[in-house]
């Protein structure tokens, strides 16, 4: 009888490797942690609240949620929102400060035992759950699917005067697209976050995950010049290009170039990116 060709090293090395990686898939595939029902908002920090709350608004109508102690502001957009603060002593301003996945039956003791078991570093909120790093430091808060309704509980309708009917009514949040320096470290961190990549044989220059939910989180890598971070969020909407481009333009939005060719993508007047795209239409 032959005998079988002895294996290197090398081959040896790389069956291993192969074993490794395939298991902490497996593992992710097989038991994620967290089940979320889709993107439930986002916060950006900005350093003039009510100009930023009035372009929004305007744009996206005037559901707006205010706190009773505090400056920081809620303007719904279609089943999400989005939260607007001055930030914090030493945090950046004009970019968008977190976003948060809404967890499906949030509790705030499980949740608190399943970081605590995947050994990620968090900040802890007695009210408003957790904020975990990812490695370049963007923020992930995980709390409650549906948070528009709790925050009523320190937040009051704010009193802002109407200004038209909105230029946009969205009908979703369908995903975010964060850059990050190192894309393998990234994925093995929102993989735990996250679950598993639901474009896992055909990643090119993005990584999408779903966490179970309705909409999408993306990976890009940054490129030269390019800050980590939210790049953009995107919301789905009916729209006419020629008349939505003006319009919004008229209330201090900046037309940018995007990369979807159905898209119409924009900059906030304290340059945060968000695309629009019409529904059923994924980026």
């Amino acid at each position: 009888m032959r005998k079988p060709a002895p294996v290197t090293r090398r081959q040896a090395l790389a069956t291993l490797a192969a074993g490794t990686v395939a298991a902490r898939h497996a593992f992710s595939a097989a038991a994620p942690l967290f089940r979320y029902s889709a993107l439930d908002h986002l916060a950006i920090a900005v350093e003039d609240t009510g100009k930023s709350v009035r372009f929004y608004a305007r744009v996206f109508g005037n559901d707006v949620l205010k706190e009773k102690n505090g400056p920081r502001h809620y303007v719904k957009l279609g089943p999400n929102y989005i939260a607007m603060a001055p930030p914090a002593a030493g945090e950046k301003s004009r970019i968008v400060h977190h976003m948060c996945p809404g967890i499906v039956g949030f509790d705030h003791a499980a949740t608190k035992r399943a970081l605590d078991q995947l050994g990620l570093k968090y900040r802890e909120s007695p009210t408003v759950g957790f904020f975990v790093g990812d490695p370049d430091g963007t923020q992930i808060q995980l709390w409650t699917e549906n948070s528009w309704a709790p925050i009523h509980q320190t937040a009051i309708p704010a009193n802002i005067p109407s200004q038209g009917e909105p230029l946009i009514r969205p009908t979703a949040l369908d995903h975010a697209l964060i850059y990050v320096s190192n894309v393998e470290k990234s994925v093995e961190f929102y993989e735990k976050i996250l679950g598993p990549i639901i474009n896992p044989s055909s990643r090119p220059r993005r990584t999408w995950f779903s966490g179970g939910g309705h909409d999408r989180v993306a990976l890009g890598l940054a490129g030269p010049g390019e800050k980590v971070g939210v790049h953009h969020f995107c919301l789905t909407a009916n729209f006419e290009r020629a008349s939505l481009s003006k319009s919004l333009e008229a209330v201090g939005a900046k037309i940018i170039p995007g990369d979807v060719a159905a898209g119409l993508d924009f900059l906030d007047p304290n340059g945060v990116h968000i695309q629009i795209l019409p529904p059923n239409r994924q980026g």
